[in-house]
């Protein structure tokens, strides 16, 4: 802001290596984000979100282009389209009722209730069924991991790193980050060749007995298979865009 009012509202700034500018005002950021809105159009991409989304694989950050251009399309109209929140909705309700439930058991039993940890649950229990139909909260070891991942990821992808901004370390992993989010990135890439491939095996079933297509039990991570399957499609998503798209909207819980 001190900067903005003394030299202007359009501001070149070097963040290390990294050539930024900064939109000070309503107007110039107008100009960013509407009238030159092209010339914006891909972020930047830290070391820790290039490797794990699979080198920019996933939506949010990946070039603007073609795939680009059918993700968005997708995500409106099929993955977060009305009528697919509208047929998962039972999800929402179900999960709603249970953390009712457990406060009502608690209140009876006189016990103390962290409502940000349980508000905080709740989200996490919709998104993740709502994706790949399982509880982010369930005792089991997968969901353990994968909170466990989860938390990882974005502990690193919010770590300041100097790969990202000085240019001279940009192939010297001074701080130790990249072992860490090549090991993170195993543990991701381990446990969703998991998931997929149980899924895999359960739509393999349900075809057989002709209960497949357009039913309550679809999910997004279904819809993403369809689209992976669909040999008609603009763009087949590969294994890889359904993997990182799982681990952006994980990351949004």
């Amino acid at each position: 802001h001190r900067l903005a009012a003394r030299h202007g509202p359009l501001l070149f700034l070097r963040l290390g290596s990294v050539p930024c500018v900064a939109a000070c005002s309503p107007d110039a950021a107008r100009e960013v984000l509407k009238t030159h809105e092209a010339a914006f159009l891909d972020r930047p991409k830290p070391a820790a979100v290039h490797r794990l989304t699979y080198g920019g694989q996933d939506f949010s950050f990946s070039a603007y282009g073609p795939y680009w251009r059918f993700m968005k399309r997708a995500c409106v109209h099929e993955l977060l389209a009305g009528r697919t929140l509208d047929r998962l909705r039972h999800v929402r309700r179900e999960e709603v009722a249970r953390l009712v439930g457990s406060l009502r058991a608690s209140a009876d039993g006189g016990e103390r209730v962290d409502v940000d940890a349980a508000l905080m649950g709740l989200t996490g229990d919709i998104v993740s069924r709502m994706v790949m139909g399982r509880r982010w909260t369930g005792d089991d070891n997968d969901a353990e991991e994968m909170r466990s991942v989860v938390a990882e990821t974005a502990e690193l992808t919010g770590t300041f790193n100097l790969q990202d901004y000085i240019g001279v370390f940009k192939y010297w992993d001074v701080q130790g980050l990249g072992k860490r989010i090549d090991a993170v990135h195993r543990k991701f890439d381990a446990m969703m060749e998991r998931i997929l491939t149980a899924r895999e095996a359960k739509r393999k079933l349900r075809r057989q007995a002709a209960a497949d297509g357009e039913d309550d039990e679809k999910d997004l991570l279904d819809m993403l298979f369809d689209m992976h399957e669909d040999e008609a499609a603009e763009m087949r998503l590969t294994r890889d865009n359904i993997k990182a798209f799982m681990l952006v909207i994980l990351n949004l819980r």
